[in-house]
């Protein structure tokens, strides 16, 4: 989704759902309200791509374009990155932060089925490989 459809996701809405973008990435926080719901500390990055906040430890709200991150040092992209794998661990992830004019991708169940059948026949191809390895060993 884009930073004008994310910005709808600010846990004022019928549904009250609360959204974020961290690297690139949207996340479903609503299970956090307490913390990222209205009148909780880091609300500020409510609807909003909370990367640079977290990255400069600054809890203001993001800007109001795309922000590609470019400029920020090493460590503070680390920290993102970290900020990144909490969110994976913690929070339903919903997709991906478009670029103004970018168009998502679709996929329809065919394609996440030969997908999903590729994945698992690499996984049986290298646990196959596995097994021959350790025969002739």
């Amino acid at each position: 989704m884009t930073l004008a459809e994310l910005k709808h996701y600010n846990g004022m809405g019928p549904d009250n759902r609360i959204c974020i973008a961290v690297n690139g990435k949207i996340f479903d926080v609503t299970k956090g309200k307490r913390f990222y719901g209205p009148g909780g500390p880091y609300y500020a990055f409510a609807g909003r791509d909370a990367s640079r906040g977290l990255a400069t430890f600054s809890v203001e709200a993001g800007s109001e374009e795309y922000d590609d991150l470019s400029d920020l040092n090493t460590m503070q992209m680390e920290s993102v990155k970290e900020w990144e794998m909490q969110f994976k661990e913690k929070y339903h992830y919903v997709g991906r932060l478009l670029r103004s004019g970018e168009e998502p991708t679709e996929y329809s169940e065919d394609e996440e089925t030969s997908q999903d059948q590729n994945l698992k026949d690499g996984e049986k191809s290298g646990r196959e490989h596995s097994e021959e390895k350790n025969k002739d060993e």
